[in-house]
């Protein structure tokens, strides 16, 4: 066993076979891609429209940031209960008909948010809100398994998330737009337009899935039996013996735990950083709805070009922890110094710049070791599990900042304890074998599967 992050190729899977599946990888990517990433643009929009909310529903409903913390964050306690489950009917039923359910419900009560006129009616709808999504992204993290093998994740991944800082760029310019022009048009304020028409892109997403995403390999019509048979046996040649514990024994695993407790950390610096960047540019100078859209799609514009950057080196490379640590490390940096210089808008627009570009590099890296961890019936469930564990991070960082800020009048201490759990979730990434962390199936110098016709 190699004792560094980088393991020796193996035989079977030589340098001309990597490069040779390219084309046929490219042509997957191009067939399931536009879709997936379309899902999980819209699903995001609902991060990027509640930030944006902020300010004119506390304004016009009377909330305390302690009030908007919690709803933010209830939407993640609804999806991490319901989110296990979840991901065991889309393993049932299948991706197409679980995913357009979860599009079409999840637009609907996103929709009603307009409509919130008190506390409760915010904490109830941010709570249906989240078990109506849930199993979105853990489903297609699980979706993507059953295509590609663990040697091409990183980079795979690294696509689908290039829709969160996407939808960070589009929905802050849209969501500043809407609120700036339709605001009090047709009796209703612009926070509430925005509820209604950035919900409407995933109902009218909903039976394009259904009609246009295949299950799975044997019933893509696109591909040739041939093509077929290639894209199993490279899943079939790296997944050696099968685990057939039952899903409650996985869930009582050490591993599920300990990659939950990371994942949960990087979620507390996602969400810290996502929902309240929006106010921390607004504190700086920029004033205006217009002026904020664009200052907050910067970060989001930035996370867009280095992910996929330095998920393909870490693929190319097959080393996983220190990308992760040197991820972590730089995004941290960033959070620190948009608090420190809080008033200088120009240090503020590049922390968080470096802030959601770290965040955004790190999901797609520890999701390529997480799930090298798991094989099996069982998988789903895993990584629903450590997902769940981890999206609970994405209701205790809105809660705390939000309390943090009512006992000392300011979002400071809140975003300093986010950074420093950060770097030190990181550093948890160490105890992971490093075997489990490198690449097990590509050559050693393997090429960049790009997303090229």
């Amino acid at each position: 066993m190699a004792t560094s992050d980088r393991l020796p190729s193996i035989e079977t899977e030589s340098a001309s076979a990597w490069r040779g599946d390219n084309a046929l990888y490219r042509r997957v990517a191009w067939h399931l891609m536009p879709i997936l990433m379309l899902c999980y643009i819209v699903s995001n929009l609902d991060r990027v429209n509640i930030s944006f909310a902020k300010v004119a529903m506390m304004s016009d409903l009377g909330f305390t940031d302690a009030v908007y913390g919690l709803g933010a964050g209830l939407f993640f306690i609804g999806y991490a209960l319901v989110e296990v489950p979840s991901n065991l009917l889309l393993h049932r039923y299948g991706a197409r008909a679980w995913i357009t359910r979860i599009l079409f419900t999840r637009g609907v009560i996103s929709a009603a948010m307009s409509v919130v006129s008190s506390v409760w009616s915010f904490y109830v709808l941010r709570l249906a809100l989240g078990v109506a999504e849930a199993g979105l992204f853990p489903g297609v993290i699980y979706y993507l398994t059953q295509w590609y093998p663990r040697s091409r994740r990183a980079t795979i991944t690294s696509v689908l998330y290039i829709a969160m800082p996407v939808a960070g760029v589009f929905g802050s310019l849209l969501s500043g737009l809407i609120i700036a022009k339709l605001d009090r048009a047709a009796g209703l304020t612009g926070w509430q337009w925005m509820f209604i028409l950035e919900a409407l892109p995933a109902i009218l997403l909903a039976p394009v899935v259904f009609f246009l995403l295949p299950d799975g390999i044997a019933s893509a019509r696109w591909l040739q039996a041939g093509e077929q048979r290639r894209l199993t046996q490279n899943l079939a040649d790296e997944a050696g013996t099968p685990e057939t514990h039952a899903v409650a024994h996985v869930l009582r695993t050490l591993r599920v735990w300990h990659f939950g407790l990371i994942l949960f950390v990087f979620v507390l610096a996602l969400y810290g950083v996502f929902f309240f960047m929006p106010g921390l540019i607004h504190g700086a100078g920029a004033t205006t709805p217009l002026a904020m859209g664009a200052l907050t799609a910067i970060p989001y514009a930035a996370a867009v070009v280095i992910m996929p950057v330095v998920s393909h080196h870490s693929d190319r490379t097959g080393e996983r922890r220190w990308h992760l640590i040197g991820a972590s490390v730089v995004g941290a940096g960033g959070i620190a110094a948009s608090v420190l210089w809080k008033h200088d808008l120009v240090v503020v627009v590049i922390g968080m710049s470096l802030a959601v570009s770290g965040v955004m590099t790190v999901l797609p890296v520890f999701w390529s070791i997480a799930t090298g961890a798991f094989r099996g019936a069982s998988e789903a469930a895993a990584i629903a599990f450590v997902n769940s564990l981890g999206l609970l991070g994405g209701f205790v960082a809105p809660s705390i900042i939000g309390a943090i800020s009512n006992w000392s009048g300011s979002t400071d201490g809140g975003m300093y304890l986010i950074a420093f759990c950060w770097i030190s979730s990181g550093l948890l990434v160490l105890a992971v074998p490093a075997s489990a962390s490198a690449r097990l199936l590509a050559p050693e110098r393997g090429e960049f599967p790009r997303l090229a016709r």
